[in-house]
């Protein structure tokens, strides 16, 4: 007897799933079932991911609110619904508060805060009946960390976006909750703008004081993503799962 996938038959967009944690969470949704579509900014990334995973992908950049409409458009002509919608796409380049540029502060508010809102918002025609939207946050939406500024005020918005955004669409059938990541071992690491060294030291810091010693796997933000997606959360509107290894708790 066949047991029953978690996703079977469901519909599944991610954004941002060229790599990291939007690849590994890809992975795990095609073989609990689901009709999988992963988004990303760099076509021969892009294509690459989606011939390996087997799903569909599709140029989009989460900044540019056209390409979200038509990422919805073709969505609707693809697969005709959407039962899972993960908005995971984000960038992190951190920066000390007196290098901070317009630029810097635009480029990451732009996909991390606007691309996520209207990403709900455009999808609220194309949604089914029973929906669960996730977010991607960060732990650092309620720690000071030098140097994160801009980005870590773009994951607190995220954050706050998961509870008013379930309050309003609760009545639409539409659960939306959030997954924040501790530090995770992922390509977004080599694009924070730090050297090497610089680099080799945070993680070392990291690593040493975080109560599990490491750093985490995609494959373990994507455990949490299955979770959030299918009926097990069926009861969870709003809410937060922190994935850190306790960096927040111990």
């Amino acid at each position: 007897m066949n047991q029953t996938k978690k996703l079977d038959g469901k519909v599944a967009i991610i954004t941002g799933g060229s790599s990291g944690i939007g690849y590994a969470t890809a992975k795990l949704f095609k073989e609990e079932g689901a009709n999988v579509i992963i988004t990303g900014r760099n076509q021969e990334q892009l294509d690459k991911a989606s011939s390996e995973l087997g799903v569909t992908g599709i140029t989009s950049d989460s900044s540019k609110l056209e390409d979200i409409s038509n990422l919805y458009e073709q969505v609707k002509e693809k697969m005709g619904k959407i039962d899972v919608l993960f908005l995971n796409a984000g960038i992190a380049p951190f920066a000390p508060l007196e290098h901070v540029s317009e630029e810097h502060f635009d480029s990451i508010m732009n996909i991390n805060v606007k691309g996520l809102y209207f990403g709900v918002q455009k999808a609220l025609p194309f949604l089914s009946d029973k929906v669960s939207i996730i977010f991607t946050s960060s732990v650092v939406n309620e720690m000071g960390m030098a140097g994160a500024s801009v980005y870590a005020a773009s994951k607190a918005a995220v954050r706050s976006l998961a509870r008013t955004m379930a309050a309003e669409l609760v009545e639409k059938g539409v659960r939306v909750n959030v997954i924040s990541p501790g530090p995770i071992e992922t390509p977004i690491f080599g694009k924070i703008g730090m050297s090497e060294e610089q680099m080799a030291g945070m993680k070392e810091q990291i690593s040493q004081t975080n109560p599990m010693k490491r750093f985490g796997k995609p494959e373990e933000i994507a455990t949490a993503a299955l979770f959030l997606a299918s009926d097990d959360s069926s009861y969870m509107l709003g809410a937060e799962i922190r994935v850190d290894g306790g960096m927040t708790q111990l």
